[in-house]
């Protein structure tokens, strides 16, 4: 019984589409796309490969990432499917069997109380190498999630790598651990969860549109949890070879101002996103220290516990899956 589904939403970006679906075994999953208002050139290309690859094709409902999650639920959820694994168009399961080993793992029910589940992520800007590696069987603990919250550098990353890392993955992170928010290159999304405890927004077109979803679960007392075992390649160094631009971020930081810029705008949408954070949470997210003024808010909520906990310890708290 298949409970998962494959989901990608797409801006002038089916090249990457194209070249993920037909490097990746999918093994019979079901398929969804929901276009954000491509051009009408980029949506043709897109209906070709969607029924090339016998995924469905189909446009958006409401802007924004967060009501694309809905469009979703709706979609997965008139198959009986109640989780959706939405990935960036760069980043790639590497494990033998990763749709039907998640699948698994799903039907046992140990998943049902999460909101999101991450992943442990390889990501090639940080370390080229990662490519050649992984192929080799290397597998160590990289990316596995975003914390505003917490002290340090705003991420849980390898040492070995990122020195300025605050976590220590030797302190019990061998098991599945409770985060802030997941890396979200690619995250699993627990769809009836996700429609009783979130109330979308279109302000987010792309960028901290997850950070969002992950802080209403934790502000509702739902954890988001990263399971170590499955690994996933965020390959920017992809984006080169379907001529699209590496670093989508520095699109936007790069532009006057630091404001939309014509090919932001073109593969992402409209920015603005960290002024709309600080006006739904009311603090600035590359800013822990502004939490200090407005936490009694959030005082009988895992927003709170996050803010007290020192990851250098070890996680808020991990889990035994069988």
């Amino acid at each position: 019984m298949n409970k998962i589904g494959i989901l990608f939403t797409s801006r002038n970006n089916y090249n990457l589409l194209e070249a993920w679906l037909s490097k990746i075994d999918t093994e019979g999953f079901d398929i969804l796309n929901i276009d954000e208002d491509s051009s009408d050139e980029n949506k043709n290309l897109g209906k070709k490969v969607c029924e090339k690859h016998g995924a469905v094709y189909m446009d958006r409902e409401e802007r924004g990432l967060q009501n694309n999650m809905s469009t979703a639920e709706k979609h997965f959820g008139k198959l009986g499917i109640n989780w959706a694994i939405w990935f960036q168009h760069d980043c790639f399961p590497i494990d033998k069997a990763f749709f039907s080993t998640f699948n698994e793992l799903v039907l046992t029910g140990q998943l049902d109380e999460f909101g999101t589940v991450g992943f442990n992520q390889y990501h090639t800007l940080s370390n080229p190498s990662f490519r050649d590696w992984v192929k080799k069987g290397y597998r160590e603990l990289q990316d596995t999630a975003r914390a505003p919250l917490e002290p340090g550098d705003k991420y849980y990353r390898n040492k070995r790598f990122r020195p300025d890392s605050r976590v220590d993955y030797s302190k019990g992170f061998d098991k599945p651990f409770a985060v802030e928010s997941v890396c979200w290159y690619s995250v699993a999304l627990n769809l009836p969860v996700f429609k009783e405890h979130v109330i979308p927004t279109g302000d987010y077109h792309f960028f901290h549109a997850w950070d969002d979803i992950c802080f209403q679960f934790l502000y509702k007392n739902v954890y988001n949890v990263t399971v170590p075992h499955f690994n996933m390649l965020h390959d920017q160094l992809s984006k080169e070879e379907s001529d699209m631009p590496l670093n989508s971020p520095r699109l936007f930081s790069e532009s006057k101002g630091g404001g939309d810029s014509k090919e932001g705008n073109f593969y992402y949408g409209k920015w603005g996103h960290l002024e709309v954070w600080k006006e739904r949470w009311g603090f600035d997210y590359e800013d822990r220290n502004t939490f200090e003024p407005v936490k009694e808010q959030y005082k009988d909520t895992l927003l709170w516990h996050f803010y007290h906990h020192d990851p250098i310890s070890g996680p808020l708290r991990s889990f035994d899956f069988d």
